[in-house]
């Protein structure tokens, strides 16, 4: 019995393998979200990392159905806006894909201040010139913004603009520092990074089928617990040392944030 109840399994196991191998179906892409910036648009401080705001986004189809939606995040831990608008807007531009993106969301410029490169005006018209890039990558320096355009390495040629996209890019939520005197400092710098990206962005020309909005992380953060990893175990060592990525209920209410504002533009 033994050696015909082997021989059953394996055919049986033979048939099976091609119907699961086509079982999962792929569907047509209408859409395609992208997720840019630094390490909190990468994810970092939510457990897993997948659990970052940029793949709730995604994971709960807020911008679409996910079988018909597209994605990528190129977010990396440590980026600084010049890494957003001179190097992941080329990657966004001149990729070329079949089905370009029709949403792309931001947060990148905090990296710049915590490593002292440079005021907040320079670094929040980094930031408007990448969104500048991503819409218009006109042929001569912006003459609002002062950005060069984007290029093929290989070509030469200027590398197309998106069209009919919503762009929605962040400030930062508060970082609640426990000493008094570095808390205010954060403070105003956090809304500091606020005024300056809505000046710079009022310089963006928007094209007829494109958006581009600002998400409030600042505000409906005040006073909330839990937020940031700088209150949680090992978030906080010392003035200088901790940790201001967002929590997983931190890029949670991130994600919320981006939702509302997507709604609100539909």
């Amino acid at each position: 019995m033994k050696p015909r109840l082997t021989f059953t399994l394996s055919f049986l196991a033979l048939l099976l393998v091609p119907a699961l191998a086509f079982a999962q179906v792929n569907f047509t892409k209408h859409s395609y979200y992208v997720g840019m910036g630094d390490s909190v648009a990468a994810g970092e401080g939510a457990m897993p990392v997948t659990n970052g705001y940029v793949y709730r986004l995604y994971d709960e189809g807020v911008f679409g159905k996910k079988q018909e939606m597209d994605f990528a995040n190129i977010g990396v831990r440590g980026g600084r806006s010049w890494d957003l608008r001179d190097h992941q807007v080329a990657q966004v531009l001149c990729a070329e894909p079949e089905q370009r993106p029709t949403v792309v969301t931001i947060t990148a410029g905090a990296n710049d201040f915590f490593r002292d490169s440079g005021d907040l005006a320079d670094i929040t018209q980094r930031v408007a010139q990448a969104i500048d890039l991503l819409l218009n990558n006109n042929g001569v320096l912006s003459p609002n913004l002062g950005a060069a355009p984007v290029l093929d390495p290989v070509t030469g040629q200027r590398c197309r603009a998106l069209r009919n996209v919503t762009i929605l890019v962040s400030n930062y939520y508060s970082l609640p520092h426990p000493v008094p005197q570095f808390f205010q400092l954060l403070d105003a710098a956090v809304r500091g990074f606020d005024q300056g990206l809505r000046f710079w962005l009022q310089h963006v020309v928007v094209p007829s089928g494109s958006r581009v909005a600002v998400v409030d992380l600042y505000t409906p953060s005040l006073g909330r617990q839990g937020l940031v990893t700088i209150q949680r175990r090992l978030g906080y060592n010392a003035p200088l040392d901790f940790d201001f990525h967002p929590t997983n209920l931190g890029h949670a209410f991130i994600a919320g944030e981006f939702k509302k504002v997507w709604n609100s533009l539909q």
